[in-house]
């Protein structure tokens, strides 16, 4: 039997609860394309539901991945919803220090190729 959905107003006021606010984008998305906010709610209950990795890691790994695709609207809900859920704003600074060094630390694996021209050039 399949189970029924949560309607857009349940949604957007679940968004309120965990994030302090609904999202504007998604307030406005859901006003054009009610549907993809109901899905985009799901794919997040699905990632976000109880597992293997503790909740306040997942917030914590959404806050990182967040940094470094760099989505300031995503980053603020992350801060927002750890904050609610009691992570502390040393945790949340420790977060976005390691994301900036893994971030950083991709550019020279992304240039590997031009390093590998500059230490022959020098030979």
């Amino acid at each position: 039997m399949k189970t029924q959905q949560p309607s857009i107003e349940q949604i957007l006021e679940l968004m309120k609860q965990q994030m302090g606010e609904a999202p504007e984008t998604l307030v406005q998305l859901s006003e054009i394309n009610p549907d993809f906010v109901v899905h985009h709610a799901m794919s997040k209950q699905f990632a976000m539901q109880e597992g293997n990795i503790p909740p306040k890691y997942k917030i914590l790994i959404g806050l990182g991945a967040a940094a470094a695709l760099g989505v300031p609207a995503c980053i603020n809900a992350y801060v927002q919803q750890a904050l609610k859920a009691g992570i502390s704003p040393e945790e949340l600074v420790e977060t976005l220090v390691l994301t900036r060094f893994v971030k950083g630390t991709s550019v020279i694996s992304t240039a590997a190729e031009a390093i590998k021209m500059i230490s022959e050039a020098q030979q």
